[in-house]
């Protein structure tokens, strides 16, 4: 893999957690503490990232440094959350991941007396103006980035839950199935799989294109994968021959 190749991936993650160590890269690209450490001195001179103890966070002037909840959202993940509302039955019990996907997927849920369960404080807002749910957010650590928590609180509170359905973002998604960037995040989506009878996963096409160190299923976890566009055929064999449901969105006006 070339630098410009790594540099371009390094960027990926960071639009994701915002944060990258220096022994994050070296992990997910094999490489050394130098050349880690050059990397991040060339993004830095670019004017890509800032440098913090340890590793870096994007640029401050960036858009992509936004808050979680400050997003943009395409319209080809919109057209996605509203296909996901659709599966929402009155009185289901609902877990919901972390992602601006997901959080559509809460604000244009039309079903009544819902119970809910999330790691998000943007859903759980979301959620809190609704007449006739209960809403249950989990405990951890907060990660101010992605407005969520995490870590071994988060998994033991997921435990407690037996939900319906989960609606699970996703950061890559290929043939051998989903991966994350952190592995605390990782970590809670497994829990959120374990936790849950239909796992719905909702990617736009640019997860198709990604893969990232930590490992969250396979795809035969998985019960129904929405998206925008027709995965590439690999994925989409694999998808058929595992028997999942694919929906394919259309975004309005498109």
């Amino acid at each position: 893999m070339t630098q410009k190749q790594r540099l371009e991936k390094i960027l990926d993650w960071l639009n994701v957690q915002y944060e990258i160590t220096a022994e994050d890269i070296m992990d997910e690209f094999k490489v050394s503490r130098d050349t880690a450490r050059r990397d991040l001195v060339k993004l830095e001179e670019d004017g890509e990232i800032v440098r913090v103890r340890g590793g870096a966070i994007l640029s401050s002037h960036l858009p992509a440094v936004a808050p979680y909840r400050e997003r943009e959202m395409p319209k080809s993940k919109e057209s996605i959350a509203k296909e996901a509302s659709k599966l929402i039955r009155d009185h289901d019990y609902v877990l919901f991941d972390t992602s601006t996907t997901v959080e559509m997927t809460a604000r244009f849920m039309t079903s009544k007396n819902i119970t809910a369960v999330t790691n998000s404080i943007d859903i759980v807002q979301i959620l809190s103006e609704r007449e006739g749910y209960d809403t249950y957010l989990t405990g951890g650590k907060f990660n101010r980035f992605n407005r969520n928590f995490t870590g071994f609180s988060a998994f033991e509170d997921l435990k407690k839950y037996k939900t319906n359905v989960l609606f699970l973002g996703a950061c890559g998604i290929g043939v051998d199935g989903l991966t994350s960037p952190g592995e605390e995040e990782a970590h809670v989506k497994k829990s959120m799989i374990a936790s849950s009878e239909k796992v719905v996963v909702l990617a736009d096409s640019t997860k198709f294109q990604k893969r990232f160190f930590h490992g969250v299923c396979g795809l035969s976890d998985i019960d129904i994968l929405i998206t925008n566009t027709v995965p590439h055929h690999e994925l989409k064999q694999k998808l058929e021959l595992l028997g999942i449901e694919l929906i394919i969105t259309e975004i309005e006006g498109g």
